[in-house]
């Protein structure tokens, strides 16, 4: 039987656990997520990377489009990114789609919007006037699709949730209106099977919808906290757990410490604008499986240590690379 096939348009780095759990929220729906990151897109020797990419998003019923605060890789024509020619295209082959900005970047784009002639506009969070561009070229372009803000993967997914519901009960309004010419026989015996499939779907989608329910999807103290110490409050990204917090880190320039003494903690060290600093992570901030708790700010501050010092002091053999 053929499933949905829904195309998961973002910029990667900064994005990436995003990706993953809506790709993992729509594969529990029985659906088909395709992400390039996860060979999604058939390549060819004929063509390029990009151009595949949006070959393939023509073959997709929806099209999921995420938009952060990075602009991201910018397309080999014009001078939209990627992800931006992505929704272009998407557009113009009149796709399903649903589009999710990065709260902070969707409020700003009002002082945009209302300071864009004045010349003088430097935005604070988009780090790239180009995203608020593009996001008003959005609002002239899409007249019956979505454009909502998220803080959290949560309220992707919620949002997900509610319209992936409306589009099915819109199909069983139209696919009933089909069964007024049946005889009454047949009329009982599709209805019938229509309560099996409903049952069925609910079922399924209530046991989908509580293993999310019980997964971290929200901003963990930890998270928060670790964005204070690296200065990135107005940034966005999603860690489940001790190697994604490690990915992350090493993302933004940390490495692994060898030579912590004991299996007691993490600890990464980086230089930085003329200085070392190195954060220290309790195990304590984790399960048994390295899993990130929940745990109070009090607590997590007693677990998380943060160092800085002149990295000119630092001997050679000491530095992080």
């Amino acid at each position: 039987m053929a499933a949905p096939r829904v195309f998961i348009s973002s910029t990667y780095y900064d994005l990436k656990h995003v990706r993953n759990d809506i790709g993992d929220f729509i594969r529990s729906l029985g659906y088909t997520p395709v992400m390039h990151d996860r060979g999604g897109v058939a390549y060819t020797q004929t063509d390029t990377i990009e151009n595949s990419c949006y070959s393939e998003l023509t073959t997709c019923d929806i099209v999921i489009c995420i938009i952060g605060n990075h602009f991201g890789t910018q397309a080999s024509t014009g001078d939209f990114s990627i992800t931006m020619e992505e929704l272009r295209t998407a557009i113009k082959n009149k796709k399903k789609i649903y589009i999710f900005i990065a709260k902070d970047v969707y409020i700003e784009n009002r002082t945009y919007m209302q300071n864009k002639d004045s010349g003088t506009f430097r935005p604070a969070y988009a780090d790239n006037i180009k995203i608020h561009q593009f996001i008003e070229e959005l609002r002239l372009a899409i007249k019956n699709n979505p454009i909502e803000s998220f803080e959290t993967t949560t309220d992707i997914i919620n949002s997900l949730k509610s319209q992936f519901a409306g589009l099915f009960q819109n199909f069983l309004a139209r696919d009933a209106s089909l069964t007024e010419a049946k005889t009454a026989y047949d009329l009982q015996e599709t209805t019938e099977q229509f309560k099996d499939l409903l049952s069925s779907f609910h079922k399924e989608t209530e046991r989908m919808f509580q293993f999310l329910d019980g997964t971290f999807f929200t901003t963990n103290n930890t998270i928060y906290y670790i964005r204070s110490l690296l200065g990135m409050k107005s940034s966005t990204f999603i860690v489940l757990d001790q190697s994604g917090l490690e990915e992350f880190l090493q993302v933004v320039g940390f490495s692994d410490d060898i030579a912590a003494p004991d299996e007691s903690y993490w600890r990464y060290t980086r230089v930085h604008d003329g200085m070392k600093e190195t954060i220290t992570l309790d195990l304590d901030l984790f399960d048994d499986n390295y899993k990130l708790l929940r745990l109070p700010m009090s607590r997590v501050k007693t677990l998380i240590q943060w160092e800085t010092e002149d990295a000119s002091s630092v001997q050679d053999d000491e530095l992080p690379f």
